[in-house]
């Protein structure tokens, strides 16, 4: 039953290119399985031709010294508007022109106590974003995991790993000098602090920073800052700013905009958990 009411309460447009794994962390202090999960869809016919669908889910299972940790985002979405139909009719709405989000991605993460402050991290990723030039995105990594500050208000995490990661890009989109598809080892490092002084509120911000090891000035950094007010024991309402810089965005086709380095998104749902 908890199943099918998350089904109903996820907010539109939760998923994400890159999923905030920090954000979605229990403190680790319970033992066994819990998790949150939610679709969200929307549909509109006549001046405007619009549809958006969007899953996502995690699962978080500790037993002892041992964690697990999934998550998985998707989004598709697409629109036609009456000027866009008059100027090409034949293109509808499940037509690549008429996409603005089709991406997917699903992180699995497993972690051992070292002590009551290090953790052993290993992880594994896999990720594809048609409007990032990204036909598929896999890595796998290990790292440290420190806790530097703990208490009954809040607690502050960083983490410091090595990755290796493959990527493959879309050849028809790209320029012609662009590489489609490389491998690269990088760091990858995050800093968490929450702050959470009552049991109904908590203020979570992270940074994570990726610079690939043979040229440290090709690196991604995402920022992201996010409020949440428990409006029950399973539900709580979610408020986020979020920023994404790509130093070495793919460079594209002559006849295709540019990729730009920054994307900034804002935005405000419902989280159901247990």
């Amino acid at each position: 039953m908890r199943w099918i009411i998350a089904l109903f309460l996820l907010l539109p447009h939760m998923a994400a290119a890159q999923v905030n794994i920090e954000k979605l962390r229990s403190d680790g202090t319970e033992e066994g399985l819990q998790g949150s999960m939610g679709f969200s869809t929307a549909f509109t016919h006549g001046n405007i031709q619009f549809v958006d669908f969007g899953v996502n889910a995690h699962q978080e299972y500790k037993t002892g010294l041992h964690s697990v940790f999934w998550v998985m985002g998707s989004r598709f979405a697409a629109k036609r508007t009456q000027a866009d139909l008059l100027a090409d009719p034949d293109v509808s709405l499940w037509d690549k022109d008429a996409h603005f989000s089709n991406l997917m991605l699903q992180h699995l993460r497993y972690n051992y106590a070292l002590s009551d402050t290090i953790w052993l991290e290993v992880f594994s990723q896999y990720e594809f974003n048609e409007f990032l030039l990204l036909d598929r995105r896999i890595l796998g990594g290990s790292g440290l995991r420190f806790a530097l500050v703990r208490g009954s208000g809040g607690a502050v995490f960083f983490g410091t790993a090595a990755m290796l990661e493959n990527e493959k890009l879309n050849q028809e989109g790209i320029a012609n000098d662009e590489v489609a598809s490389r491998s690269d080892w990088r760091s990858s490092s995050y800093i968490s602090a929450t702050y959470a002084p009552k049991d109904s509120f908590s203020w979570t911000t992270t940074i994570y920073f990726q610079p690939r090891f043979l040229a440290l000035s090709d690196y991604r950094m995402v920022a992201e800052s996010g409020l949440a007010f428990s409006l029950s024991k399973h539900v709580a309402f979610t408020a986020d700013a979020r920023l994404r810089h790509d130093t070495n965005p793919p460079k594209t086709a002559a006849d295709s905009p540019k990729l730009l380095q920054t994307d900034i998104a804002i935005k405000n749902g419902i989280k159901v958990s247990w």
